[in-house]
Order: structure tokens, then C-alpha cells, then sequence
């Protein structure tokens, strides 16, 4: 038989294909793992620093953490510490003013590092993102204390020696969403904001405790969630686990970024109804540490979306089991919210954004205000 040059650059071709096919499919796979990175992920001293000394202040919420070696490992180096100016301010903070729960936390988003402790907006105007429960000369006071507690201390040894403990628990993280979360939601459901970017800070002190943050800055925004971390190995020894259950909070958390505005531009108007509502959930709207009913309005937002995205992304059987623990919660207007927000996506012609909407948010409150029995 002759020679045929074709067929030979064929099957050359053809075995080309078969070698790097699978290194084609390696490369896409991680283009499309690169796109679905929405969000850094990782340990931020700026937090530790601030849950460190709220711990050592013995706040309740900063003291919950079951890690137990890096707890030891905080109370070995850090414990020396504990009648530093800083921590008696924390202390004096929470009694006087209540700055306690998310209130360090948001303070934390507005510093620019945990070296030079410097704010990243000035006090004036007070900044949207920073709870009201400091006041500017607190912040100012504490700050200065927090910087001498970061040299006594030598803070940046210690999360030195933890890095590659944080890097390990970030990378874990990112694993995680990669595979499962739908940031892309967010975009889809509350409207496009090419200027947002998401940040998820792992809370290694702050054990189940979770808090949203945000920062308006003049050219963008930062939408925060700061994750406790509350799964580990056997006795806490071992480092910190994350599974899918974890995802429900972190969408929960970046939820208030945008839930919050929202809910506070409309108030006056929640006012009456919110007041009767809460009268009646008290209790169990405090045990989770929901003082008041502006809270409890936000919070009414922020876990109604948060069904939305299960039934999205999961189905209804998902959304339903969400609403069910909302409801266990207290938040017993959870179905009838979530389907009001049913409406929205439906009509997004009409109301092409939650805030548009939100009027017939009110009016649910109203009407529920008027004929809830329970």
C-alpha cells in the first residue's frame, strides 16, 4: 500500500486532540471557576483585632467560640492583656451604649489596617456603614488605645504565627462557593451594581455569631459578611469545617448591605405597624438579641430574601424548610412576605429594583398589623 500523507496529518491531529483535550477541559473548568470568584475570602487582622479585644472585654456574643485551640491560643498570648485601657473601653462601650454584636464589626470595615488603625472615611458625615451606637469621640478614643494594645501585645506576631491556619480555612471556604453559592443572584434579584464588590471575612473569635457590614466609599461600594466559624473536628482541636448549611447565613449576611437601606428609607412609615408587631414576638425577637422593632424590620427583609434565593437556586422544598425556621424564629409573617416578594419577581418590569417594590412591603406590614390575632 502506498503512503497516505493525509491520513498520517490526520491521525497525527487526532492524537494531538486526545493528548490535550483533557488539559483544554482542565483550563476551561478553571476559567470558569476564576468567574465564579465574586468574593475574597479570608482572615482579616482588622477583624481578630477587634473580636480579640471584645473578648477579652468579656462580651457574651465574643465569647461563644468552641475553638478551642485557638481560644487557648488568644488567652495564652493575649490574656496578659486583659486590663489593657482598650479592653476596660470596650467593656465601659458595652455598658454604657450598647456597642456590642455588629457594632465592633462595622468599625472594623472602615479601618484601612490593624497596624495604623486609621479610618478609611471621615466621622463627618457619619458614615452610612458605621453603627450609630459608637459616637466619634468613642471611635477616636478607641482607636488610639487599640493602637497601643497592638504593640504591647506585638498583635502582628501572633497572626503571623496563625496565617497559615487562616489561609488553610479561607481556601476551604473558597472551595466551598465555588461549587455551590449563586452570588450571581444578588445581581439578579436587587439590580446590577458594577461598583459593588463582595468581601467574606472568616471570624475565628466570634464562634456562631455572624454580622453584615458595608462601606460606601466615593467611587464604590463593599458589601461584608463576617462568618463566625462554629464547625470543627473532635473538641474544637482540630480547624474550622464548612459545609453547605453554611450557605443560607453567608447570603443572609450580604443580604443586609442591600436589605438595610432599604428598610431604614422607609421607617417613618413602618413605625406604627412595626411597633404593634414586635409587641408580640418581644421575646423571642430579643433572645436572638433583636432589640427593637426596626431591627426586627430589617431582619424581616433580609431572611424573606434569603427564602428567594433558596427557591431560586434550590427549589421550594428548600425554600420551604427556610421559611419553617423563620417562622420557629418568630418571623411568623414569613410565608406571606416571601410570596409578596414572588410579585416582584414576576412584575420586574414594573418594579425593576426592591426599593421600587417596597412600597407594597409597607403595605403587608399595615394590613398584617391590622388583622394579625396571634
Amino acid at each position: 500500500m502506498k503512503d497516505n500523507p493525509i491520513g498520517k496529518k490526520v491521525l497525527f491531529l487526532l492524537s494531538l486532540m486526545v493528548l490535550f483535550l483533557p488539559l483544554l477541559g482542565m483550563a476551561a473548568a478553571e476559567e470558569k471557576t476564576t468567574e465564579n470568584r465574586l468574593v475574597e475570602i479570608k482572615v482579616d487582622p482588622r477583624v481578630e483585632l477587634i473580636s480579640i479585644i471584645f473578648c477579652l472585654a468579656r462580651n457574651p456574643e465574643y465569647n461563644h467560640s468552641k475553638f478551642v485551640s485557638y481560644i487557648a491560643a488568644v488567652e495564652d498570648r493575649f490574656g496578659p492583656h486583659r486590663e489593657h485601657a482598650v479592653v476596660k473601653l470596650a467593656a465601659s462601650l458595652r455598658k454604657k451604649y450598647g456597642v456590642s454584636y455588629d457594632a465592633p464589626m462595622s468599625l472594623t470595615v472602615h479601618l484601612q489596617d490593624a497596624n495604623s488603625l486609621q479610618l478609611r472615611l471621615p466621622l463627618e458625615p457619619w458614615p452610612g456603614g458605621l453603627d450609630t451606637r459608637w459616637r466619634p469621640e468613642d471611635v477616636r478614643e478607641f482607636l488610639e488605645k487599640a493602637r497601643q494594645f497592638t504593640r504591647e501585645s506585638k498583635f502582628d506576631d501572633f497572626i503571623q504565627t496563625q496565617q497559615p491556619m487562616y489561609d488553610r480555612a479561607a481556601q476551604r471556604l473558597q472551595k466551598l462557593l465555588n461549587k455551590e453559592a449563586h452570588l450571581e443572584w444578588f445581581d439578579d434579584f436587587f439590580g446590577a451594581r458594577p461598583d459593588a464588590s463582595f468581601y467574606l471575612f472568616l471570624g475565628m473569635v466570634n464562634g456562631p455569631s455572624n454580622y453584615g457590614s458595608h462601606v460606601k466609599l466615593a467611587d464604590r461600594e463593599e458589601y461584608y459578611c463576617i462568618l463566625g466559624v462554629w464547625k470543627f473536628g473532635i473538641l474544637g482541636l482540630s480547624e474550622p469545617k464548612f459545609d453547605k448549611s453554611v450557605l443560607p447565613t453567608i447570603i443572609h449576611e450580604f443580604c443586609h448591605s442591600y436589605a438595610n437601606q432599604i428598610v431604614d428609607a422607609h421607617l417613618s412609615q413602618l413605625e406604627k405597624s412595626g411597633e404593634k408587631i414586635f409587641g408580640k414576638v418581644r421575646e423571642k425577637m430579643k433572645r436572638m438579641a433583636y432589640g427593637n422593632w426596626q431591627t426586627m424590620m430589617r431582619e424581616s427583609l433580609v431572611r424573606a430574601c434569603v427564602v428567594r434565593y433558596m427557591a431560586a437556586t434550590e427549589g421550594p422544598e428548600a425554600a420551604q424548610r427556610q421559611i419553617k425556621g423563620e417562622v420557629d424564629r418568630g418571623f411568623l409573617w414569613m410565608q406571606e412576605l416571601s410570596d409578596l416578594l414572588i410579585r416582584y419577581e414576576q412584575n420586574r418590569d414594573k418594579y425593576p429594583t426592591p426599593d421600587t417594590f417596597f412600597p407594597e412591603v409597607v403595605d403587608f406590614f399595615k394590613n398584617y398589623d391590622m388583622a394579625d390575632s396571634k
